[in-house]
This record gives C-alpha cells, sequence and structure tokens, in this order.
C-alpha cells in the first residue's frame, strides 16, 4: 500500500508509514510509543511516575499524541485552580465562586472540597428613625414605613401620657415653701432684684416718658446735639470707628478740654492745642508745621535726627548756637607739633566731590561739594602719630538690623443688629508695616565746624612760619 509517511515526536528523527486505507489506532491494541511498546490506558493517565517505556516524556504525554482533539488539548494547558468551563468561542476558562455583598463563599475554588455558599453575618450598625419593617417567606427585609407610639404595645410599667391621666394626677402642693393663691417675686425663681435705674424707669408715668426718638440707639445713624458730659472714661473700639462731625467743616474727631485737645479732620491733618486751643504744631501734607518752640524733654540728652535715618538738609535763618562756656570746659590748650602738622596737611585735602545717591538721581548734574572723606582724615590723623577717634570732629557710628514687624488683622464680617441696621461694615483681613526693615550698617561723620578750627589753626601755624622766617631774612 502506497500510504504516508509520518514524522514521529521523537529525537530520532524517525518516520512511520501509514496506510491509505489507516482508520487510526486503539489503546492497548496497535497504538504504539516510538519504541515500539503498546500504548497502554495506564500510560496515558498522566502517570506520576516514569513507567520506563516513555523515557522521560510521561508526565507531558498529551502533548505528543497528534490524534488528541484541540478542544481537550487546550483542556490540558489549564494551569490555574478553580472550575472548567467553555465559552461560546470554543476555549477552555477556569472559574471561582466569589463571595458578593452579603453573600459568604467558602472554598470557592473546589481545591479543598465542595464549596459552599450562605448569607453573610451583619454587624447591628444601630438604629435610626422609627420605623415599622415587613418581611418576606425568607426572611428578608421587603420594606418599610414610618411608625408612630400607636404602633407599640403599651406596657404595665411604660405608660403612655395622656390628658386624662395629667388631670388625674396630684396638683402642685406648694412653690418656694408658699402655699395656695401663690404670687411669685423674682427671688422665688432664682432671678436677681432689678437695677435701681430700671426701677426708676418703670416707676415713671407713661406720659413723662421720652418717647422712642428721643433715645440714643445702640445702632444706626443718629444726630446728637448738645453738649455731652460723662461721668466715666469713655473708649472707641473696632476698626474704622471714629467720632465725626458735619462733613463741611472738614473736622471729624475732636478730643480736649475746653483748651487743650487734639482735633483730628480731613483738610487740616492732626492739630495739636495748647492752653486756650492756640494751635500747637500740626502734621499735614507730609509737614510738621510748628508755631512754638521745640524744646527736648532733657537737656543736652536727646539727639536730633540717627545715623541709620538722616535728615537730608536743615534749613535756618542762622546757623547752629554750639555751647562754648568757659565754665563747662577745660582749659584751652596749645596744638602739639604733631597735631599743627596734621592740621596743615589736612587743608592741602580739601577739594571737590559729588554725592554718588545724587549722581543716580540727576547723572552728570549732580551738585559739587567741598572737603573731604572721613577716611582720608583718618589716615593723615594716623601718619603722625595721632588716635583719630579721640577727636570730636572724626565721627563713627553703627547699627544693627531692625526686622520689619507688621500689624496683621482677621477677616470680620458685616454686623447688623436685629432691626437689620448697620452696626459695622465687613472687614478684610489685612496687614499695615508699623517697622520697614532696615539692614545693619555704619557710618563715618564729621562735626565740620570742629574740623575747620583744626585747620585754621594748622594755617595760623604755617603762616606764623612763614612770617618768622621771612623777619629772620629781614624781608
Amino acid at each position: 500500500m502506497a500510504g504516508q509517511k509520518v514524522k514521529l515526536k521523537d529525537q530520532l528523527g524517525r518516520v512511520v508509514r501509514v496506510g491509505s486505507d489507516a482508520t487510526g489506532a486503539t489503546v492497548g491494541k496497535d497504538l504504539r510509543w516510538p519504541d515500539g511498546a503498546v500504548v497502554k490506558p495506564s500510560d496515558i493517565r498522566n502517570p506520576s511516575t516514569d513507567t520506563g517505556s516513555t523515557g522521560s516524556l510521561a508526565p507531558t504525554v498529551w502533548k505528543l499524541i497528534r490524534e488528541i482533539p484541540a478542544n481537550i488539548q487546550k483542556l490540558a494547558k489549564l494551569a490555574d485552580i478553580g472550575f472548567t468551563t467553555r465559552g461560546g468561542d470554543g476555549e477552555w476558562y477556569q472559574r471561582l465562586i466569589a463571595q458578593g455583598e452579603g453573600i459568604a463563599v467558602t472554598n470557592g475554588d473546589g481545591v479543598a472540597g465542595d464549596p459552599t455558599v450562605a448569607l453573610a453575618e451583619l454587624d447591628n450598625v444601630g438604629g435610626g428613625a422609627l420605623q415599622k419593617t415587613a418581611r418576606d417567606g425568607y426572611g428578608r427585609l421587603a420594606g418599610t414605613s414610618d411608625a408612630t407610639t400607636d404602633d407599640l404595645t403599651e406596657g404595665s410599667t411604660n405608660l403612655y401620657h395622656t390628658e386624662a391621666r395629667a388631670a388625674a394626677a396630684a396638683p402642685v402642693q406648694s412653690v418656694n415653701t408658699k402655699t395656695g393663691a401663690v404670687v411669685l417675686g423674682p427671688s422665688d425663681v432664682g432671678a436677681q432684684p432689678a437695677s435701681a435705674n430700671l426701677t426708676a424707669w418703670a416707676a415713671i408715668a407713661p406720659a413723662a416718658k421720652a418717647d422712642d426718638s428721643s433715645v440714643v440707639h445702640k445702632a444706626g445713624t443718629e444726630t446728637i446735639t448738645g453738649a455731652k458730659t460723662f461721668s466715666v472714661d469713655q473708649y472707641l473700639s473696632g476698626v474704622g470707628t471714629a467720632l465725626r462731625t458735619d462733613a463741611n467743616t472738614g473736622s471729624y474727631l475732636t478730643l480736649r478740654d475746653g483748651v487743650v485737645g487734639v482735633t483730628l479732620s480731613s483738610n487740616g491733618g492732626m492739630r495739636f492745642l495748647v492752653a486756650g486751643g492756640t494751635e500747637a504744631f500740626r502734621f499735614q501734607s507730609g509737614a510738621a508745621v510748628f508755631s512754638f518752640a521745640g524744646v527736648p524733654v532733657t537737656d543736652n540728652g536727646v539727639p536730633w535726627g540717627d545715623p541709620a535715618v538722616r535728615w537730608s538738609e536743615l534749613r535756618a535763618a542762622n546757623g547752629t548756637i554750639n555751647t562754648s562756656d568757659a565754665r563747662e570746659k577745660t582749659p584751652v590748650r596749645p596744638l602739639t607739633p604733631a597735631e599743627l602738622a596734621a592740621a596743615v596737611e589736612l587743608g592741602c585735602e580739601i577739594g571737590g566731590y559729588q554725592w554718588l545717591a545724587m549722581i543716580e538721581v540727576k547723572g552728570a548734574a549732580a551738585r559739587q561739594h567741598i572737603g573731604m572723606t572721613v577716611q582720608r582724615a583718618i589716615e593723615i590723623m594716623q601718619s603722625h602719630g595721632l588716635d583719630p577717634c579721640a577727636y570730636g570732629f572724626i565721627c563713627y557710628d553703627e547699627w544693627p538690623e531692625l526686622p520689619e514687624i507688621r500689624h496683621e488683622w482677621p477677616a470680620q464680617p458685616q454686623v447688623v443688629d436685629d432691626f437689620g441696621n448697620l452696626v459695622r461694615e465687613a472687614v478684610d483681613a489685612g496687614f499695615e508695616i508699623v517697622q520697614q526693615h532696615r539692614p545693619a550698617g555704619d557710618r563715618y561723620s564729621f562735626r565740620m565746624d570742629e574740623l575747620l578750627a583744626f585747620i585754621a589753626r594748622g594755617l595760623a601755624h604755617r603762616l606764623d612760619t612763614v612770617e618768622q622766617r621771612l623777619r629772620d631774612a629781614g624781608l
């Protein structure tokens, strides 16, 4: 017979010839292994140990038999645990019985035994509104509805309250030891007695009492006339509070006792008044305007200005008057040769300069000034063996850093009274800087009047020397 060759699934590459009239092979009869041994039913039950006739291929024998149907081969490929089912696409799938909400499943993969399905136990989460419940024959909740006390049977001790039972109860025997037709006073119910002014007000005949329009109210806009005298100190508090007069006068707040006080206004700034109501000084348009002499609190104890915060200019009709009273000084001594030599050299250092800050503002138009630098004066003094800091015309100041300080306030809602009258406007959260940040620094300065006096004495000494030489030369 002609037939055809079929390659065997072995490593030797052998083939067998299958006749054209072949109808297949039968396990245990004429189905053979590659070595020619007949395949027994026990051989294809996936034995756990090698039988010897199949070599090391016994555990995977199904993968080597072509005649096994494709769906069985797919079934053999499943590797997970669980139940097997075939889908509509012809594929095999493995499934587990999984628990759902309120359902408990034991042994869902069937490995340890048959699966069991039961209702899960529910925790008692407590009650709520009074309700009636209905259940079906299986004990499941079928519905709820509102319940009333009529749905509850009255017990032997928890009796319902009824009007008839209340009327039948014993009446009140006494109130605060009082019996019969009781009239209660404030002390009988723990109330405090009325204040004297309230009692006096109640005693006034209604016709003699002031009507509502004559009373100053806590809230709302009202006009108050006449002088008001308070027996105790009064305070204004809250954001934006103020005592205002007619806006046409521009005066907002006046605090005074008739002769001395402070007036705040929109067009006059802040005015400070002295005896007789005369203005002493005021703050207005970025300037302090004085009507009287400014005097420090203590003599020779308070500076005007600060090394770190200086006045840019000081304008006056006359120069400053400096104390030079012999009763307050040591005797004036003559300058030493070293001091005279330093004074002459300092005079030669006088020249022109410009302020760097002004150059940034005005450029080349910045004005020329005459003088010298303190650092150069220090060098000259030291070159003559003198201590610069021992002389009053040499000044050096330094200051620490100042942190920025803010005054902050939270947002405040609008406040109205019971009648809808505005008591306080809403206020947004915010802040104001009450102290600007200032870095640490230092600065050199001159007491120019003393420096010029020092230089003048040196120049006088130089003139004396020249005149003496002329005299010695007979000139």
